[in-house]
């Protein structure tokens, strides 16, 4: 081989190692965020990996599991599985305009702002102002209002002021100073969310929207990251109830209960409807079997479901996660324009 020749190899070389390197620095964030449930949830615990297969009963559980705490609300403390909140605990709540995100969130601080925990309500939409104003039609003096949008400033805010509970509002306007993409911002703004909860062992519930064919607005990967999923839809027997579902809770229960909201926003006694009387399984059981008839013969996507079963994404996506878990259901592509088949 001529020096020539070496030299446009040498050159060459270089420019992959260099074009790597740019290519992992881009994805770091992405890549970092993008794996399972589990690995996630024990990187952000622990920062570790523990390849030690220690048997369970020999495993020590952190203090942290005894500190939780509740809002003095029984039936609404019911919802986390009677224990109240884990400190450094992630959760998303989703529903469509109008239903009542921030009245069920901001009253529940109020709560806990009674009960001497410290607590904020950062948005990046209504003006604490309006917020202000609302919160007096709920009775809601004590909770301290912002408005900020940017997620390095508000995580920084939030290891100031050394927080017990903060709501987010809303994932859609949450953004970064950082130079990146939207799917690396994605992942960059979940990955700080939950990264900030657990380090300081901060409760962070970040408000989510539905569009009108159901699909979230801002994206999937933070209600996949975190701990707790909640779903809030209109009851479909009483406009004046709302349903409030736990679809997923890494820290206890999952299930359905129904508050009354009035113009005073929540009473959190919970009502007995046919949603919630029937246990959330058996709920679900029959959304799932909706969802399997749709799909039988003919494939669709997630916003072709919601205009047939009216089922919000939220429980699509469970449902269809649970239905290719048990080899129903076939899924090809990605986003929003994926495919889904039953497995005849």
């Amino acid at each position: 081989m001529s020096l020539s020749d070496k030299t446009k190899k040498q050159h060459s070389l270089n420019i992959i190692q260099f074009l790597k390197i740019k290519l992992t620095f881009q994805n770091r964030v992405a890549l970092s965020t993008i794996v399972s449930d589990d690995i996630w949830v024990m990187n952000v615990l622990t920062n570790t990996v523990n390849r030690q297969f220690t048997r369970a009963s020999e495993v020590k559980i952190p203090d942290i599991y005894n500190r939780r705490f509740k809002t003095g609300k029984e039936d609404l403390d019911a919802i986390f599985g009677n224990e109240g909140f884990l400190p450094g605990q992630t959760i998303t709540m989703a529903a469509a305009p109008g239903t009542g995100k921030t009245s069920f969130l901001i009253q529940i601080l109020e709560l806990l702002e009674r009960s001497g925990k410290k607590t904020a309500y950062i948005s990046g939409e209504e003006g604490i102002e309006q917020l202000a104003f609302a919160s007096k039609r709920l009775q809601v003096y004590s909770v301290p209002l912002a408005n900020m949008t940017c997620i390095d400033e508000i995580c920084a805010e939030i290891k100031k002021h050394k927080f017990d509970f903060v709501v987010l509002d809303s994932l859609p306007a949450l953004t970064t100073k950082k130079r990146m993409n939207s799917r690396q911002k994605e992942a960059y703004i979940a990955e700080k969310i939950v990264q900030t909860a657990k380090e300081h062992e901060i409760v962070i519930a970040t408000i989510m929207h539905f569009t009108k064919t159901g699909t979230y607005k801002g994206g999937t990967l933070l209600p996949h990251s975190v701990d707790t999923n909640i779903i809030m839809e209109r009851n479909k027997e009483d406009a004046g109830l709302r349903d409030v579902d736990i679809t997923k809770n890494r820290f206890g229960f999952s299930g359905c209960v129904s508050f009354t909201m009035t113009e005073t926003g929540f009473d959190f006694e919970a009502v007995e409807t046919q949603a919630s009387a029937e246990h959330s399984k058996n709920k679900n059981n029959s959304k799932k079997e909706i969802v399997f008839n749709q799909l039988k013969g003919t494939s669709k996507t997630i916003t072709q479901l919601f205009e047939a079963t009216k089922i919000s994404s939220g429980y699509l996506q469970v449902i269809l996660r649970e239905l290719a878990n048990e080899g129903k259901v076939i899924k090809e592509g990605r986003g929003t324009s994926a495919m889904f088949m039953a497995r005849l």
